[in-house]
């Protein structure tokens, strides 16, 4: 594990270099990619000049799940998303071979080899917002609340990370398949209030398809609304889907033709 953890601070390092040789445009994406963040807000704010709550979510408790679904999924943008949308390439055109030959596992070296740094403002700004919110809340601060509060954003980050890694494995049969559409359309699911959503599919977007428990569980752990059993299940439910993505990945490279082939 340390082993895999210096690597992937080495790559990191390695790609923040790359893009500081360009540091106009590196500064011209930090100041312009949270633009969409700040609309996000202003458009709330236009709804809650009508409205004093949404499916029993205040203002205030609403812009708190904003600031956190901007952090959640910039870290896993900066960490992971570069990577989600090369795997089906590296399949089709055979270049998988040079990663397969690494010493290191291969569906670690395929998921974090780069970093992209286009979302670092909206991770930075949504926890600046997020702790705005709380003081606007008046919630009262505690370490603990605060170490719940971090661990549901990690456990969302790896379960939107073995969710989408599973989807993109499916290139493997099928190399014109566009993953990557489809769970834009999802994502937007996981920003929302589990609340506004019937019971049904409420239930469906949180134990079968887990989107919801991404943004709205870090949310709800650290106002102290969520139940125990289902803290426990989310995190558990984590650990399960991040092993099955290992084991379909492991599956899935039996299809796989090399270039060489």
């Amino acid at each position: 594990m340390i082993r895999y953890l210096r690597l992937w601070r080495e790559l990191f390092i390695t790609c923040l270099l790359r893009e500081m040789l360009f540091r106009a445009n590196f500064i011209a994406i930090l100041a312009t990619s949270s633009w969409w963040f700040v609309m996000n807000v202003v458009m709330f704010q236009v709804i809650f000049g009508h409205v004093t709550e949404i499916a029993g979510w205040t203002k205030y408790e609403i812009f708190f799940l904003v600031g956190t679904s901007h952090a959640t999924f910039g870290i896993f943008e900066t960490l992971f998303m570069v990577n989600m949308t090369r795997i089906p390439d590296l399949i089709r055109t055979g270049e998988l071979d040079f990663y397969l030959l690494k010493p290191v596992s291969t569906q670690f070296l395929i998921s974090a080899r780069y970093a992209d740094f286009e979302a670092v403002p909206n991770t930075i700004v949504g926890f600046l917002f997020v702790a705005w919110c709380a003081a606007k809340l008046h919630a009262v601060f505690s370490w603990t609340a605060l170490a719940t509060f971090a661990l549901f954003v990690v456990n969302g980050v790896t379960l939107y990370y073995t969710l989408l890694f599973v989807s993109v494995t499916i290139s493997f049969w099928f190399m014109r398949f566009h993953a990557m559409n489809i769970w834009w359309q999802l994502t937007s699911l996981a920003r929302q209030p589990a609340e506004v959503f019937p019971p049904a599919l409420r239930f469906v977007l949180t134990y079968c398809l887990p989107m919801l428990v991404i943004v709205n569980f870090p949310v709800k752990a650290y106002l102290g609304r969520l139940p125990l059993a289902a803290g426990i299940w989310a995190l558990v439910a984590t650990g399960l889907l991040l092993a099955l993505s290992q084991v379909f990945f492991t599956f899935a490279l039996r299809r796989y033709r090399s270039a060489s082939s």
